[in-house]
């Protein structure tokens, strides 16, 4: 197994567990986000609360997604050179 092989399974599984810490993160906002309508002034710190929960699990998404596409760029690489080493092209 080449340096640049294990450097890459490497780099593969510090982004499984950021990714596994992103959606344990997300889960628990979610479990914070309620469904309800706030009808009175007197609930408005509920809907303030309410609306920093979405900002956060929107910009976690995004992060996600960015997360998701390097993690699928990476297991292409090293799919392509454990390949490229068995066939002892590199």
């Amino acid at each position: 197994m080449s340096g640049t092989f294990a450097s890459l399974v490497v780099l593969e599984a510090v982004l499984t567990a950021a990714a596994v810490l992103m959606v344990l993160y997300r889960g628990m906002l979610d479990l914070k986000e309620e469904d309800h309508i706030i009808l009175g002034s007197a609930e408005a710190h509920l809907a303030r609360e309410q609306d920093s929960i979405r900002r956060k699990v929107s910009a976690l998404s995004r992060y996600l997604k960015v997360i998701g596409v390097a993690w699928g760029v990476l297991l292409f690489a090293i799919f392509g050179l454990w390949i490229a080493e068995g066939l002892n092209i590199v």
